[in-house]
């Protein structure tokens, strides 16, 4: 009983933490982090069928853009800066929009949208405009993670995973993305992969207590006590007063009491 209580309140820990950092976007200009409510509320759903990328659709060369097009796209795309600047993302939205349609070769109009509509939760957009992103410009990580991110909340984890790997390929450098590939692997049942990742994540932050956490949470859904054990007294002898790493060291500990009670009364028999 108390094993299964330990298993819940793990999960309850996961979901916190999953929440707290539903996002981890990459760093652009005008968007860092975007910490979102919780709950999953999409808009404007597409099917599968609506984010393939045509070669009508995909992102032209600048050069067979009329010019004065290019200029009146420009004018959207910095009208709709400055209302991003506000916070007004339904108007940024539809300025961005407008800017595409004037320039359909004005990269980071699109790029912008797609933060949008990660923003706004509409996943299958921002997947999308990402998709064309990345057969414009093979080589921006930034770009390969934010498609993944699309793909993971439409529970799309193989995909989610190979652009994710493409990230790192292209930059290894921001412990995020070893996170986020983490958890892919772990909801493909890829344990092994999920903790070396998260693992890699907590060596380039090891101060994220958040890494830890998890990692924790994962070790005792495996049975593996002792190590969880070892990675929650870690986090408390550096921040004394985290209560999650309290709770589920405590949890632990009466897992442990429990099951040396059941073998007592075992060995009294």
């Amino acid at each position: 009983m108390i094993d299964l209580l330990l298993a819940l309140f793990s999960l309850l820990v996961l979901l916190l933490i999953f929440s707290r950092r539903w996002y981890l976007l990459e760093k652009t200009s005008l968007f860092g982090k975007m910490v979102l409510k919780k709950g999953l509320k999409l808009q404007g759903r597409l099917t599968r069928e609506d984010v393939e990328v045509t070669a009508k659709e995909m992102i032209p060369d600048p050069s067979t853009v009329d010019p004065k097009l290019r200029v009146k796209g420009e004018n959207f795309f910095k009208k709709a800066e400055l209302e991003l600047k506000k916070g007004n993302l339904a108007e940024a939205e539809k300025l961005f929009i407008k800017a595409i349609a004037m320039d359909p070769s004005h990269l980071q109009a699109h790029a912008r949208l797609g933060a949008v509509y990660l923003n706004q939760e509409q996943f299958a957009k921002a997947e999308l405009f990402y998709r064309k992103l990345v057969l414009a410009v093979a080589d921006d990580p930034v770009y390969f993670s934010n498609l993944a991110l699309s793909l993971f909340h439409q529970e799309k984890y193989l995909e989610a995973k190979e652009f994710y790997e493409k990230a790192l390929e292209l930059d290894s450098s921001r412990p995020g993305r070893f996170y986020s590939l983490a958890r892919v692997n772990y909801l493909l049942a890829d344990a092994d992969s999920a903790f070396a990742n998260i693992e890699k994540a907590l060596s380039l932050d090891p101060d994220n207590v958040d890494y830890g956490l998890t990692l924790a949470a994962w070790q005792i859904e495996k049975n593996m006590h002792k190590e969880a054990r070892e990675v929650l007294q870690t986090i408390l002898s550096h921040w004394p007063e985290n209560g999650e790493a309290a709770e589920m060291l405590k949890q632990l500990d009466a897992a442990a009491h429990d099951d040396n009670q059941t073998k007592g009364e075992t060995a009294e028999q």
